[in-house]
């Protein structure tokens, strides 16, 4: 185990994750005991439900180092949103997960996606989402401007959650979505949970052959790209917008979305 590198890599996760105002703190590193161990910190948190849930933490700290330090190691992370964890050794509840060499990831897809092109009689998705008006007011501000350009624009809104028949039904409406449009704009990254929606999304917009771009605020662009990793498709396009954005008003972001029209038709290689 290379104690330093594992080090570096956990401040590394934690920059990942504190843009809800959490923390993802190093407990220790044991090489005797081929364990590392971190634990979530939720005081600072504005909003328990943003933060990424347990299973997606998980998941994400299990990828990053899997791909960093392949190894025969155990990974626990504390988190106190799982009772009914196991208990670790020292106390306190946990989810242990365990990183090994057969467990690696691969590389995954390197491709971005092909290119927008022109924009002209074609049919943007835009990906809106229940959680930020701000985004609202940009998916629209942009629409506006695609219409003018002769463009098509159609918006889906993703709710987040929903399972048994009524999540069945809410992927059945996103699957036809991705079947109606050329183009996919999807948003908004803006704190944990969405971010790791909104980014699931424009994967599967991207596995279904349509040029692709995420958006998410400055501060949740690093999350963004370790999940588009994670996930499989480490160039997925990202585009970034200011942060913080929903505490602006209606007119400032409506600003700032024109001024992020050409960069992010840049972005993805589009044009109008």
């Amino acid at each position: 185990m290379d104690i330093t590198a594992l080090a570096v890599t956990a401040a590394e996760l934690r920059e990942t994750v504190n843009g809800d105002g959490v923390e993802l703190r190093l407990v220790g590193i044991s090489e005797r005991d081929r364990r590392v161990e971190l634990e979530l910190g939720l005081d600072n948190a504005g909003c328990g439900d943003c933060v990424l849930p347990p299973d997606a933490l998980l998941a994400m700290v299990e990828s990053v180092l899997q791909r960093r330090h392949p190894g025969d190691y155990d990974v626990v992370v504390h988190d106190p949103r799982t009772g009914d964890a196991p208990v670790a050794p020292g106390g306190g509840r946990s989810t242990a997960v365990i990183v090994s060499p057969a467990a690696a990831i691969s590389g995954g897809n390197d491709s971005p996606g092909p290119d927008a092109g022109p924009l002209a009689g074609r049919t943007i998705g835009i990906r809106v989402d229940r959680l930020w008006r701000s985004w609202d007011w940009a998916a629209d501000q942009w629409a506006r401007v695609l219409g003018e350009a002769g463009a098509t624009v159609v918006t889906w809104r993703r709710f987040q959650g929903l399972d048994g028949s009524e999540g069945d039904a809410h992927e059945k409406e996103f699957a036809a979505f991705l079947e109606g449009i050329d183009v996919a704009i999807v948003g908004l990254g803006n704190c944990g949970s969405c971010t790791s929606w909104t980014i699931k999304d424009a994967i599967a917009a991207l596995d279904a052959g349509r040029p692709t771009i995420a958006v998410t605020t400055a501060h949740f662009e690093l999350l963004g790209r370790t999940l588009a990793a994670q996930y499989g498709r480490p160039a997925l396009r990202v585009h970034v917008l200011p942060y913080p954005l929903d505490t602006r008003a209606e007119d400032d972001v409506r600003q700032i979305a024109d001024d992020a029209f050409a960069p992010m038709l840049a972005t993805f290689g589009a044009s109008v």
